[in-house]
């Protein structure tokens, strides 16, 4: 019955959409191409065209909000005022996706609020759209573990732009894109988290010899894998990163770059968070000339992170930094760090026990250079400070006497007091 009913309707090979719809009924199947042109379509109905048809993009064609009790198909306006989220979640057919293939770069206008794709083909969306350059995407999300949800970004190896963003994700295989993805050049990214938990998934970059610029970023993560592409990024060269954090689980997640003996610039930067397997690149960080690190931390939950850093002969100097915070296996660090004798910090802190302490107890005593402290920002147990050489300055910078302090072994260990002194030096 209701297949007689269906067979009735008309079938076109082809069907150009626009705001005046014809009064029958029109099936529209994956066979009949449907050409978007001089027009706007909701967000929901374009996916539905995509999913279901063959879609030929034209001219002067945008999707916006949808939105329930307005009408889904209009007279083309790119209403700047209207900023969407657009966004996928699942796996898409393989019609979707060479849909995608036929699309001209930059064809498809619109105004975005957020963009999040995950474990979807539709991010090979991105390079279709024209951003509206007036509006900033306020969050970009990005992941997937499949390689071929970026495949056609991959094979029409185009660079697009996505406007002005504030705060991007990008997991999985979607790290792979960041060379080809680009943002407006006066646009300050808030924050850049970048994850790969596989080797593969950052292949594709490390593959080309050439680096790639991600412009001005204030908070830059990288987390797993992701660490080996850092010497492939290029910021503004007069942009200031307030915060650095590179994460590491996996030796092979820094591999990378130990195995070149090369110097990786970071520009200027206040706050340097290094965390794992990641400790063991600090000294091939380079900063600007002029650059004073505000902050710097180290932490290392295994002997076995530190253990590259501490194999090296040499020792590293850090000029300018005004609090270092050591935690855990990571204050074994401290016999290769050399601070410059007229540099001032204001908090010097060292968490852990004694066993990871032991690589310092066995260095001769006043035998470590941290330079002048002031006398409230030193934080560390009483048997650590024999080997240390330092001079505890008031906030003027005058050499002051240093105070008989009480054995504190016990503050060490509680996680409260850790948690109160990171949100005094986080702020």
């Amino acid at each position: 019955m209701l297949s007689a009913l269906v067979a009735q309707y008309q079938r076109p090979d082809s069907f150009s959409l626009t705001q005046d719809l014809p009064n029958e009924i029109i099936l529209l199947t994956d066979q009949t191409t449907v050409t978007l042109s001089n027009i706007e379509i909701s967000s929901q109905l374009f996916l539905v065209l995509l999913e279901k048809t063959r879609v030929t993009v034209g001219e002067s064609f945008s999707i916006t909000k949808h939105a329930r009790n307005e009408d889904c198909i209009r007279e083309n306006s790119m209403a700047i005022n209207s900023p969407f989220c657009l966004g996928g979640y699942d796996a898409v057919s393989s019609l979707v996706l060479e849909n995608i293939r036929r699309m001209p770069p930059s064809s498809i206008g619109c105004v975005l609020k957020e963009v999040t794709f995950t474990e979807t083909g539709l991010i090979n969306i991105l390079p279709k759209l024209r951003i509206n350059k007036d509006k900033v995407i306020e969050w970009l999300r990005l992941d997937t573990n499949e390689k071929e949800h970026v495949a056609i970004i991959h094979e029409q190896s185009q660079t697009f732009c996505v406007g002005g963003v504030e705060k991007m994700e990008l997991t999985g295989y979607a790290v792979s894109i960041l060379p080809e993805l680009r943002i407006y050049e006066d646009c300050v990214v808030e924050k850049l988290l970048i994850a790969a938990t596989g080797k593969e998934q950052i292949a594709p970059i490390l593959d080309k010899e050439q680096p790639f610029y991600i412009g001005r970023v204030k908070k830059l993560n990288l987390e797993h894998y992701a660490v080996n592409i850092l010497p492939k990024m290029r910021t503004h060269g007069d942009s200031m990163a307030e915060w650095l954090e590179l994460y590491a689980s996996e030796d092979e997640s820094v591999a990378r770059i130990l195995e070149h003996n090369q110097s990786i610039y970071i520009g200027r930067v206040k706050t340097i968070w290094l965390e794992n397997y990641a400790v063991s690149i600090l000294p091939k960080l380079e900063i600007h000339e002029d650059n004073k690190i505000r902050r710097l931390m180290l932490r290392a939950s295994e002997e076995k992170h530190v253990s590259a850093i501490l194999a090296q002969d040499q020792t590293f100097f850090v000029r300018g930094v005004k609090i270092i915070w050591l935690e855990d296996y990571a204050v074994r660090t401290l016999t290769k760090l050399r601070i410059h004798e007229d540099n001032i910090m204001l908090y010097f802190l060292l968490f852990a026990d004694g066993e990871q302490f032991s690589k310092i107890l066995g260095e001769k005593d006043n035998s470590i250079e941290l330079g002048r402290i002031i006398s409230f920002g030193l934080r560390i147990p009483r048997e650590i400070r024999r080997k240390l050489r330092y001079s505890l300055v008031d906030e003027r910078g005058k050499e002051v006497a240093e105070k008989k302090y009480e054995e504190e072994e016990s503050w060490l260990s509680e996680e409260k007091e850790r948690s109160c002194q990171r949100m005094l030096f986080l702020e």
